[in-house]
């Protein structure tokens, strides 16, 4: 995913333009958009002879359910929902297989066809119905939006085991959206239902058993444009911090960033270097 929108230009704006930026697209986008699914259908374009040999290989693929050659034509890694990790090369897509494409799944693509159930849409890729599976213009799996009942499953023990192992304070959510480490500090925010989320921090090399240094609630969620980058945005007093999350970007764009305002100021900025 090489398209570059470039979170940094954004966050250096002032605080009312952003609100404008999320007023302008948010119409535009699903609740919950996480990288490429979109239901919004006025950019479709019947899809173009070029592409159909690239696609009919996917749907032949799914037919003869061979892992193998369906695991050659994605782009790695593959992104799972959070917390399930993403998928990183071609033997471990085949060894996670069926946590990814179970029978429906797979008779969905084999049964679609590629000259009417596949459409481009612009900039983003090819994708089959209303987003289930997205491709790139060469062809490659590069967004499966469905979630297969082992998947489901392995969601919810890795949401307990992340539950038991947090501060009390902090242990209820409804699901994680990330799990940050910056230069100075371990960062989580987590959907708490009803579109509010959670902030909560603690210093770098606290234990999460810990109770967090700063908890902030009922954070909101803004989309910044088409492509899927997005913020969570928090706000204490005269303070405001922002965990932007760097969905399509550059090569040498960092995961995300935490930025912190004061009276609408940029005081901290911190690079995301790891990301769970």
């Amino acid at each position: 995913m090489s398209v570059v929108l470039s979170v940094k230009g954004i966050k250096s704006a002032s605080l009312d333009k952003i609100k404008l930026i999320k007023m302008a697209f948010y119409a535009a986008l699903i609740a919950g958009f996480m990288g490429l699914s979109s239901h919004v259908r006025a950019a479709d374009e019947a899809l173009p002879q070029e592409y159909i040999p690239l696609v009919q290989g996917i749907i032949d693929a799914a037919k003869a359910n061979d892992p193998e050659a369906i695991a050659k034509r994605v782009a790695y890694p593959l992104k799972r929902e959070y917390p399930i990790s993403a998928i990183q090369n071609m033997q471990e897509m085949v060894a996670r297989f069926n946590q990814v494409f179970d029978s429906q799944l797979l008779e969905q693509i084999a049964n679609s066809k590629a000259d009417v159930d596949w459409q481009t849409m612009g900039w983003r890729g090819i994708m089959l119905g209303s987003g289930v599976v997205w491709l790139d213009f060469d062809g490659k799996i590069i967004g499966i939006n469905a979630q297969t009942p082992v998947e489901t499953k392995l969601k919810a023990e890795l949401i307990a085991k992340q539950q038991t192992a947090l501060h009390a304070s902090v242990s209820e959510f409804v699901s994680p959206e990330l799990a940050w480490q910056t230069a100075k500090f371990t960062i989580r925010v987590d959907n708490m239902g009803n579109n509010q989320y959670r902030y909560a921090a603690w210093a770098k090399g606290k234990s999460l058993s810990e109770k967090p240094d700063l908890v902030l609630n009922k954070g909101k969620l803004v989309f910044d444009g088409s492509g899927g980058n997005h913020s969570f945005q928090f706000r204490s007093g005269p303070y405001q911090y922002h965990c932007y999350v760097t969905v399509l970007g550059g090569s040498d764009s960092p995961l995300g960033e935490l930025v912190v305002f004061k009276n609408d100021q940029e005081i901290l900025t911190q690079a995301v270097i790891k990301a769970d």
